[in-house]
């Protein structure tokens, strides 16, 4: 699936529900290229194209689900995912050694933070974060999605890559609707 679609379906969905879902405007080129530049890879297409439609949403008005789990995560705008990335990699060495306490989907590395896993969907961040793995070991795949949940912290697979992360988000919100909604 791609944004555009996605966002329409996700608009449709708030708009019937009486919640308008207005996202932020689109960021730039530029901007692109700045974070790229600081991070030190390409961000994969199909969220850079996300941010280049729209740079977040409004906080607490979910635009991403997990299937399986209850709780919605806001679009972060390219700046506040650069933050969570750069908190994220300040912190990392307190974590050196770092297991976490189930054993970990063999197609993301081990450690507690990897350059390469860039936070763009929060809830309460960086408490539930969607991160783009850019960096997964052989068996996983550039792109795929991956979840960090904090207290115990742990990193877990969520699908292959951000178009059916998209899909996923649509089905989650069709099986409880209300866990997306306000009030």
């Amino acid at each position: 699936m791609e944004f555009p679609a996605f966002v329409s379906a996700l608009k449709a969905f708030y708009q019937d529900n009486d919640q308008p879902l207005r996202l932020k405007p689109k960021t730039t080129e530029a901007d692109i290229a700045a974070a790229e530049q600081e991070l030190g890879f390409e961000i994969d297409p199909a969220l850079k194209a996300a941010w280049l439609a729209a740079n977040g949403g409004p906080s607490y008005k979910p635009v991403f689900a997990r299937q399986g789990y209850l709780t919605g995560y806001d679009f972060l705008p390219l700046q506040d995912a650069l933050k969570q990335w750069r908190g994220l990699r300040t912190r990392a060495p307190r974590y050196a050694g770092y297991g976490q306490p189930t054993p970990r989907d063999p197609r993301i590395q081990d450690g507690w933070f990897q350059e390469g896993w860039l936070p763009f969907a929060g809830f309460s961040a960086p408490t539930l974060m969607l991160m783009l793995d850019h960096t997964p070991t052989a068996q996983g795949r550039p792109g795929q999605i991956i979840a960090f949940t904090h207290d115990p912290d742990s990193i877990d697979y969520v699908c292959v890559d951000f178009p059916t992360l998209l899909a996923q988000t649509l089905e989650q919100i069709e099986e409880d609707p209300e866990d997306f909604l306000e009030g």
